[in-house]
């Protein structure tokens, strides 16, 4: 895999799904996906978090919505949401998940 243009993102992917250092950002594994002609889609995603209360979280920067990228690859019924709660936590996992899909092309 070494001939990839996307190779930095292939390499990150990699150690990810060894749980060695970060997740390559989702538009960065699309290019990647896209470069492999994996089918995939990708969307930009922004959302709004709410407390029980019924007002709004706010990030360090001050604004309520949270920015980010959906990806779905439905092969491996694979859905990433960078703006969910739970997305660095499970990040290893999409990355392994992702790494048997390109190893099995």
């Amino acid at each position: 895999m070494t001939n990839l243009t996307n190779n930095k993102t292939y390499n990150s992917l990699l150690n990810k799904s060894e749980d060695r250092g970060r997740m390559p950002s989702l538009k960065s594994v699309s290019k990647l996906l896209t470069e492999l002609d994996i089918e995939h889609t990708l969307q930009a995603w922004e959302e709004t978090r709410w407390r029980p209360n019924g007002l709004t979280y706010t990030t360090s920067g001050g604004t309520k919505n949270y920015t980010g990228y959906k990806l779905h690859i439905p092969e491996i019924n694979l859905r990433a949401n960078s703006c969910s709660t739970y997305y660095s936590y499970n990040t290893w996992s999409h990355a392994r998940d992702i790494i048997r899909l390109i190893k099995s092309k």
